[in-house]
């Protein structure tokens, strides 16, 4: 599941937007914009106000068709589910107080707390029905419709490819305060996923009032989190302001979070040397200048860099040619020279922080973490082998990836080392914008695609579904019977038994990386930011919701 033009006009007006600082705001009365559309006077409880530089506008804050980090952080700040996060990761209580569940794990009862939305009317266990049929209706053509079935919900699948009736999907209001959710299978990760906005709740009287208005304004928003949306001047940035009918208001300190759209880095860190911002991610030509800074934070992240072989293709559909690839390059050298912000390297698919297992370890602590090592000597001897069972002694391959300079240079690289490191490989290079890449990918039309993913869950099977024989999503034509056995049966025939499935999963890892090599890892994504001192309590989550700001603090 699925990441900041430097003209002065536009700078002077995102600023003039959008004044205020960490400092204080005047404790006085001021106007916002409510849910109904309708000016009210409000008196801030809080008066500080987060400021944060983003890249890119807001794509979208209609939770039912949002795919990006920055709508589900923004949606997050205003609509909660059942369950949220805490700082650590962990579920905790959110719009469900509590909840239980049938002893052959298929049937959670939800029981729901008091909390209201915007426009005054009570959060139901209705509003949960409406969303989740909502994403799976066929007419809302929702991208994420797929997460109901991963989430195991009886008819889903049928539902969403209009065989069914939205009623038959496996989610009923028992009465206002009663949620009961039916899943055709055990599903160890579905309480996480309540925790994802496609399945916060919405109100239907708000939504269908709206109608194509709904979630374009913020008069066109409703809430029942934190915050609620006050200004969205687009293009230039976007307000939320604290939600004093949120249930758990009293924990909410700050008054504001002011983002402002800056897609300049250097404008941005500028900006923040100068006290106007308080978040602002570094890029990699940056991170060197403020490593030393009070301020300066690395947040890790479980997106996955790796290259898609082509097993298909007449090189790699050879096991040694792929092995001496995964050998061939030196990951250290692109974590450390070409990225800088904080990415790691990765031995493995299943990254690290994703999913702690039945021994209460994070998969990676007992999983293999040697998959691809850089061995020039090794990668020279599989190289030997392949060009002599392939019957040459010199090839030409290609690499196609990302027109974005970071992965350009990434690239670049990953072309040398393969050329001096494997004698008589020549590589070419191919760039293409993204949504190109992607579609030359799934064409199979390609030898090797430099790609990722990030979780949409916190499971292993988010990245070990990927490898099945005839998903859309396994580029590199990975084949292989014993591992669709063995995922497969993660989330089915295995799905009760905690211990065999995580062994099982650890098996398939093996598998995919090492017995047969379909894909080599490169680098476990990073982050580097500046992070003013006085705030606290920002919380960053690899699955899911990037960043939480209930908790946040700004000391004077």
């Amino acid at each position: 599941m699925k990441k900041l033009i430097s003209l002065l006009l536009i700078l002077v007006l995102a600023v003039g937007m959008f004044s205020g600082c960490a400092k204080k705001e005047d404790d006085t009365t001021m106007e916002t914009t409510n849910a109904n559309g309708a000016t009210e006077a409000t008196t801030p409880t809080a008066d500080k106000t987060l400021r944060i530089a983003v890249d890119v506008d807001l794509p979208s804050v209609d939770q039912n068709i949002a795919t990006d980090g920055l709508s589900f952080e923004v949606i997050a700040a205003m609509i909660e589910g059942l369950y949220s996060m805490d700082e650590a990761g962990s579920l905790i209580p959110a719009i469900a107080k509590d909840y239980t569940v049938s002893d052959d794990g298929l049937t959670y009862t939800f029981n729901l707390r008091d909390a209201q939305w915007t426009n005054g009317t009570p959060v139901t266990a209705n509003d949960f029905v409406y969303s989740w049929r909502r994403l799976v209706d066929p007419t809302t053509a929702s991208e994420y419709s797929f997460i109901a079935e991963v989430a195991g919900i009886v008819n889903a699948a049928a539902v969403t490819a209009g065989e069914k009736p939205l009623t038959d999907l496996g989610v009923v209001a028992k009465d206002d305060k009663t949620l009961v959710v039916t899943l055709d299978r055990t599903v160890p990760y579905f309480l996480s996923l309540t925790a994802f906005a496609p399945f916060f709740p919405l109100n239907e009287a708000f939504v269908t009032e709206k109608g194509t208005d709904y979630a374009q304004s913020p008069e066109g928003l409703i809430a029942n989190g934190p915050y609620k949306m006050a200004e969205w001047n687009k293009g230039y940035g976007f307000k939320l302001v604290k939600n004093e009918t949120y249930y758990d208001a009293a924990a909410v300190e700050i008054g504001a979070i002011d983002y402002r759209v800056i897609k300049d880095p250097q404008t941005s860190a500028l900006q923040f040397d100068s006290n106007e911002l308080d978040v602002v991610k570094l890029t990699a030509e940056l991170v060197d200048n403020y490593k030393d800074n009070s301020a300066y934070t690395q947040i890790d992240a479980s997106y996955v860099w790796y290259a898609s072989l082509n097993n298909d293709d007449p090189i790699f559909s050879n096991l040694n040619a792929r092995k001496a690839f995964q050998h061939a390059i030196n990951k250290e050298n692109i974590v450390a020279n070409i990225l800088n912000d904080g990415s790691s390297v990765a031995n493995f698919i299943v990254p690290t922080g994703l999913a702690t297992g039945p021994d209460g370890k994070d998969f990676r602590e007992t999983s293999k973490n040697d998959y691809g090592l850089f061995d020039v000597a090794a990668a020279q001897k599989y190289w030997d082998t392949a060009k002599t069972e392939l019957g040459i002694t010199e090839t030409n391959i290609e690499i196609l990836f990302d027109d974005s300079e970071t992965v350009k240079k990434m690239a670049e690289f990953i072309q040398a080392e393969l050329e001096a490191n494997l004698p008589g490989l020549t590589v070419s290079l191919k760039a293409q914008p993204k949504k190109n890449r992607l579609e030359i990918m799934r064409e199979g039309d390609f030898q090797v695609g430099l790609t990722r993913w990030g979780p949409d869950y916190a499971d292993p099977l988010t990245y070990l579904e990927l490898f099945l024989i005839g998903g859309s999503s396994n580029t590199p034509n990975f084949t292989n019977e014993k591992y669709d056995e063995l995922v497969k049966a993660s989330s089915t025939t295995l799905a009760a038994d905690a211990a065999g499935r995580w062994e099982a999963m650890k098996e398939a890892e093996d598998i995919l990386l090492d017995q047969f090599a379909g894909i080599a890892p490169l680098y476990q994504a990073g982050y580097s930011y500046l992070i003013n001192p006085k705030v606290t309590g920002i919380e960053p989550h690899a699955i899911g919701t990037p960043f939480i700001y209930k908790n946040v603090k700004i000391a004077d």
